[in-house]
C-alpha cells in the first residue's frame, strides 16, 4: 500500500508543482502571465530549436534575463522530475514496457562494452542537454540518463546543469545579437 502511495505521489507531484507555477503567474498579472505563456508555448511546441527561438522572444517581450533563464530551467526540471521518477513505471505499460526494457538492456550492454563511457555519463548527459535541439533538455536527456543506468537524482541534476548552461549561453548570445539591432 505504501508503494502505491509513493508511485501516485511521483505521478502527481510534478503536475502540482507546474500547476502552482501557473497559478503564481496568473496572480502576478495578465501581462506577466501572457509573456511567460508565450515563452512556454514557443519553447515547448517549436519543432526545432525551441530554446533558440523562445529566449530571444522572451527578451523581446521584456522578460528579464535571469527570470527567463530561471523559467526555462524550472520548465525542464519539472518535466525531467516527472520522467525520472516514473521511468520504471513505464516498463509496466503494455507495449511501451517492452520497448523501454529493450532500450535499457541495449544501454546496459553499451556501457559494459565501452566501460570508459560510464565515467562520462554525467558530463556526457550534460553535454547532450546543452545542445539546443527540441526536447533534448528534459525528455531525451532524462530518458538517456536512466537508460544508461544513472540514478534518478544524478539524471535530474545533469538535466538541470545542462539546461542552465544552454539557457545562459543562449541568453547571453541573444542579448549580444539584440544589442546590435
Amino acid at each position: 500500500m505504501q508503494m502505491k502511495k509513493i508511485a501516485l505521489a511521483k505521478l502527481v507531484i510534478p503536475f502540482c508543482i507546474a500547476g502552482a507555477m501557473v497559478i503564481f503567474f496568473w496572480f502576478a498579472g495578465q501581462e506577466i502571465y501572457t509573456k511567460y505563456a508565450t515563452v512556454f508555448s514557443i519553447y515547448s511546441f517549436m519543432p526545432l530549436g525551441g530554446a533558440v527561438a523562445a529566449i530571444p522572444a522572451g527578451l523581446a517581450l521584456g522578460i528579464p534575463p535571469v527570470g527567463l533563464i530561471s523559467f526555462i530551467i524550472f520548465t525542464d526540471a519539472v518535466l525531467s522530475l516527472f520522467l525520472v521518477w516514473n521511468f520504471d513505471y513505464a516498463k509496466k505499460i503494455p507495449g511501451l514496457g517492452k520497448l523501454v526494457e529493450r532500450a535499457e538492456e541495449n544501454g546496459e550492454k553499451a556501457i559494459r562494452k565501452y566501460k570508459w563511457a560510464k565515467r562520462f555519463g554525467f558530463v556526457g548527459l550534460v553535454v547532450l542537454v546543452m545542445f539546443p535541439l527540441q526536447w533534448t533538455g528534459s525528455a531525451v536527456g532524462s530518458m538517456v540518463g536512466r537508460l544508461i543506468g544513472m540514478t534518478p537524482l544524478m539524471t535530474w541534476l545533469a538535466v538541470i546543469v545542462g539546461t542552465f548552461i544552454r539557457s545562459t549561453l543562449t541568453t547571453l548570445i541573444s542579448i549580444g545579437v539584440l544589442s546590435f539591432l
